[in-house]
């Protein structure tokens, strides 16, 4: 891209994380038992030190924690984002001091290409919403088709970009986090182009919107690599203005190689860390060949069904960095043990969901014995 139209300003690279090795892990409360977005205050009852306790045990060396969950909650006393009900204290500033104790890192975690809160604070021209039949798990039965602001699509227009980058900037100001993670870090799009996105159209391309309201394939993914330059842009400036010791990690996720959506974006080469969420660790060599000389990419290695954690073995955890994520009991607000998803199996789950349960249990017991070996 133009560097007229976005200047390079001075980054500041930790090169040391490039080197380490990455053992990460997120206790994933983001979701529901049945794949739905957590609702506000579902694990306002956790323990934030106990938590941090048991990635500890795990033998993990990052804790990816939260800022603000997938549903636009904050885990810390916001004054831009709304608080998770029932949260006492600073939540991620105990798991980040709890955490420093026993020699973790603690990274934190916002969504910025779907965020629920905002959806249904706003109007309907400012979001797309996705089609939630067959990706809501147990509660996807029977779906009527409406505006679903649980699962949206957000462009990234200078309005939602202030927002998000107070956000960023209240969790710096108030928690001590060594950084955070940024998951959704695409553009996705409905079928019907949005009011706020032919607006924005002019901003990033230089030109009027198309009179025949259908861009060529060419020209829309240029427009979604310019919104999301100009989203790293106002995120990078943040942390260089508030504390630029912070570290960025980027889930965008990926879903096919050489996809000319990120083929030489400048964001791979100037994040921190990159994690490839898919267990297709064939992408990996791409990403390497995509990324800049203090990026870490990292592998995930559990919290898909199709996610197979013995794949570690073929990896050299000194050029990638590993990670995973699994679901929560919301009754402990810990990793569901099997044990716990076994005396689920005659009552509400489906059995689709209990194999996914199963697979993750099975997941974490591999990535666990890697961590506390290697």
């Amino acid at each position: 891209m133009d560097s007229r139209i976005f200047p390079r300003s001075n980054l500041n690279p930790s090169a040391s994380t490039a080197e380490i090795r990455i053992k990460a892990i997120s206790i994933d409360i983001n979701w529901d038992m049945f794949a739905r977005p957590s609702s506000p205050g579902l694990y306002g009852h956790a323990d934030p030190r106990e938590q941090v306790r048991w990635v500890h045990e795990f033998g993990a060396n990052v804790m990816q924690a939260f800022c603000c969950s997938y549903n636009g909650y904050a885990w810390f006393p916001s004054d831009v984002a709304p608080v998770t009900p029932g949260l006492k204290g600073n939540f991620l500033q105990d798991q980040v001091d709890e955490g420093h104790k026993l020699g973790i890192r603690v990274m934190g975690y916002f969504c910025l290409g779907s965020n629920p809160y905002w959806a249904r604070n706003h109007e309907a021209r400012e979001w797309h919403d996705v089609d939630v039949c067959g990706i809501s798990g147990d509660a996807g039965a029977s779906v009527t088709r409406r505006k679903q602001a649980d699962f949206n699509w957000l462009p990234f227009t200078n309005k939602y970009l202030d927002y998000f980058c107070a956000c960023v900037r209240d969790a710096l100001l108030k928690t001590d986090v060594d950084g955070f993670m940024i998951d959704w870090f695409k553009v996705e799009r409905g079928p019907e182009w949005l009011d706020s996105e032919k607006e924005m159209w002019p901003e990033l391309m230089n030109e009027p919107f198309p009179a025949c309201s259908s861009p060529s394939p060419e020209a829309e993914i240029e427009f979604k690599r310019r919104q999301v330059e100009r989203a790293w842009v106002r995120v990078k400036q943040t942390v260089e203005e508030t504390r630029p010791s912070a570290l960025t990690w980027t889930n965008q996720p990926f879903t096919k190689v050489d996809d000319p959506l990120w083929n030489g974006h400048r964001l791979l080469k100037e994040v921190d860390w990159l994690l490839n969420e898919s267990p297709k660790t064939e992408f990996l060599d791409w990403l390497a060949a995509n990324i800049g000389p203090h990026t870490k990419v990292l592998q995930n290695f559990c919290g898909w069904a199709d996610h197979s954690a013995g794949n570690w073995r073929d990896l050299d955890m000194k050029r990638f960095g590993f990670y995973g994520f699994t679901k929560v009991n919301p009754a402990t607000c810990l990793p569901w043990t099997a044990e716990q998803v076994q005396s689920h199996r005659r009552k509400e789950l489906k059995q689709a969901t209990l194999d996914w349960f199963h697979a993750d249990v099975k997941n974490l017991a591999i990535l666990r014995d890697a961590y506390q070996t290697v």
